[in-house]
Parts: structure tokens; C-alpha cells; sequence
């Protein structure tokens, strides 16, 4: 399989999310939680899924001192045929056994991968202009595989965008229909612990009870 570089991400607090970045800074203020501290506690159990009203993510304890490559595995797009992210994985260091950490939806607002604590920080689309978001769908839209990376207080995160013909945009369909990718941790004999999420569009995981 091969992979294209995207970048680097750090998380000095300890704990990287994955996460959907839609509602990503509505809901926390309105529930009168930190994203970071629901993230720090599943964290703390080895990495898990949090979900809260339409948000979700991923989180899981890192390396603080460690900057984490993030490649992507590619193909043409079924639908449209322009090349799309159909693995997004992240070369976490150190050991790690094979384990599903939950599954999320392809946000068609986007997603976004960085430190938990910087992302409290993070400005949406609801907010004024030259925000977090907009910075990265301003990136995003220069890059082949709609990938911009943006500095959120202080730390490198990386925001991922989906052509409109893929994943749940092509139906209008996330959770709802059913359109889940699988996200787990495993371990390869080069790179140690990897965190994978297998968002290949001709592949959807329906949710099961």
C-alpha cells in the first residue's frame, strides 16, 4: 500500500483527538465541558469514542515529546474519480496491540487531528473570519487531497476536507445512514503503534446495535 505524507501533529498535554469539526466549538461551551477534559478521561482507559449531540471523535494517550507523522493511503474516487484518502494513519511510536478504538462519520464540515488542549482553542465556522476553520478549508482547497494544516495555540494540527462526491456527502448521510469508518490501533514492524482510520468511500461500516 502506498502512502503520501501529510504532515506532523504534536499533542504536548498527552492526549490526540481525532474529531469531527462540525459543532466542534458549539458544543463543548454549551454543555459546560472542555473538550480536552471529556478526551484526558477516555484517555485514561487507553483511547476510546466521545459523542456528544452531532460531534464525535476519537481520543488516546500519546507521547507529549513526540511529533507524529499523519500519512494517507489514496485511490481514485469511485464517484468522481479525483484521488481521495481512503486511510488516514498516524505513526504514533512505541508499542501498541491491535484494538478498535470506535468508529466515526466523515464530517462533511471536515476533521480535525491535533492536541486535545489546543483544541479547546479551536474558532469555527460560526466565528468571525481568518478563524481556525477558515484557515484550513483556505489550505485545504490548494491541496490535492484537501488537507490544511493550521497552528491552533501553538500546536500543529491538521484539518481534512472530503470532496462533496464521497464519503457521507454523496447522500447527505453520516451516522444516521449508517456511513462509519472504523478507527484502531495496531502495531507495524517498521513504525511501532499506529493509529488508523479506514475511511475508504466504497467501504461503509454500518453501525450495528
Amino acid at each position: 500500500m502506498e502512502f503520501v505524507e501529510l504532515g506532523v501533529v504534536a499533542a504536548p498535554s498527552g492526549v490526540l483527538v481525532l474529531a469531527m469539526v462540525g459543532h466542534l466549538d458549539y458544543i463543548w461551551p454549551s454543555i459546560g465541558e472542555r473538550l480536552s477534559d471529556r478526551a484526558a478521561a477516555v484517555a485514561a482507559t487507553g483511547g476510546g469514542h466521545i459523542q456528544e449531540w452531532l460531534f464525535e471523535a476519537i481520543a488516546l494517550p500519546v507521547n507529549a515529546d513526540r511529533r507524529l507523522p499523519v500519512l494517507a493511503a489514496t485511490q481514485p474516487s469511485p464517484f468522481f474519480g479525483e484521488t481521495v484518502i481512503t486511510m488516514l494513519e498516524v505513526r504514533l511510536g512505541g508499542e501498541g496491540a491491535g484494538r478498535l478504538l470506535g468508529d466515526l462519520p466523515a464530517d462533511r464540515c471536515g476533521m480535525v487531528l491535533g492536541d486535545a488542549v489546543a483544541l479547546d482553542s479551536w474558532a469555527g465556522p460560526s466565528a468571525e473570519p481568518g478563524t481556525d476553520y477558515d484557515n484550513f478549508r483556505r489550505l485545504a482547497a490548494d491541496h490535492p487531497l484537501r488537507v490544511g494544516p493550521v497552528e491552533v495555540a501553538g500546536c500543529p494540527v491538521l484539518g481534512i476536507g472530503w470532496n462533496e462526491g464521497d464519503h457521507s456527502m454523496r447522500h447527505r448521510g453520516e451516522r444516521a445512514a449508517g456511513h462509519v469508518y472504523p478507527v484502531t490501533i495496531t502495531s507495524d514492524h517498521s513504525s511501532g503503534a499506529v493509529l488508523r482510520w479506514e475511511v475508504d468511500p466504497t467501504d461503509v461500516r454500518p453501525e450495528t446495535d
